[in-house]
């Protein structure tokens, strides 16, 4: 079943110029996608001087590096070929890549992780990246890179560590910010009064 989907996601690769003009910047380039919205979000967030609002692209990162360490700890325990590796006469590989663990998707795990970040802190935004990190999940397997499964379970991993994030983190996080928001308006506030001090 799963290499059956594969190969029919996978199928179009190659014969279909606008899906492929979409499909493979989203497969080769989704990751950078993805941390340049954290980035501008980090940018905007400490711009704004909002401690909860600063929160969220810290927990962004948390939330994407645990599902990436998940992601490796099961790969040490099952390296799944990949389809171009498994099947290579009937794979239609569109990109190049390193024939590492097929399972679980990083791309899909992280941007799963992130857009939950994202719905928490900004719901009708976060819902946008969530169907970007489904559609970048489902290019991965049209260019040949992963099976369905792989950018299920990964997804399943961003969802579930983005949410465990949030309920554990949030608050803590918060609370940093706040501090270091109240030390740095502190040390302004002495520099202005007294710009001799250090």
């Amino acid at each position: 079943m799963d290499v059956a989907l594969e190969q029919w996601l996978n199928g179009a690769a190659g014969h279909e110029p606008l899906l492929d003009t979409v499909m493979i910047p989203l497969a080769q380039h989704g990751a950078l996608l993805f941390a340049g919205l954290v980035a501008i979000w980090l940018v905007l967030a400490w711009w704004r001087g909002d401690a909860a609002e600063r929160a969220g692209p810290l927990l962004a990162l948390a939330a994407a590096a645990l599902a990436l360490a998940v992601n490796g700890g099961i790969a040490l325990l099952w390296a799944r070929p990949r389809p171009f590796v498994a099947h290579p006469l009937l794979v239609h590989l569109l990109v190049q890549h390193p024939a590492d663990a097929s399972f679980p998707s990083d791309h899909a795990a992280a941007g799963f992780a992130i857009a939950t970040l994202l719905v928490a802190f900004h719901r009708r935004l976060g819902a946008l990246v969530l169907v970007l990190a489904a559609v970048m999940s489902v290019a991965r397997v049209y260019v040949g890179l992963h099976y369905p499964s792989d950018v299920l379970a990964g997804a399943v991993i961003g969802l579930v560590v983005g949410w465990l994030v949030v309920r554990l983190g949030r608050r803590p996080v918060t609370r940093g910010c706040a501090l270091v928001t109240q030390g740095v308006s502190r040390w302004r506030a002495r520099r202005l009064t007294n710009p001799r001090q250090p």
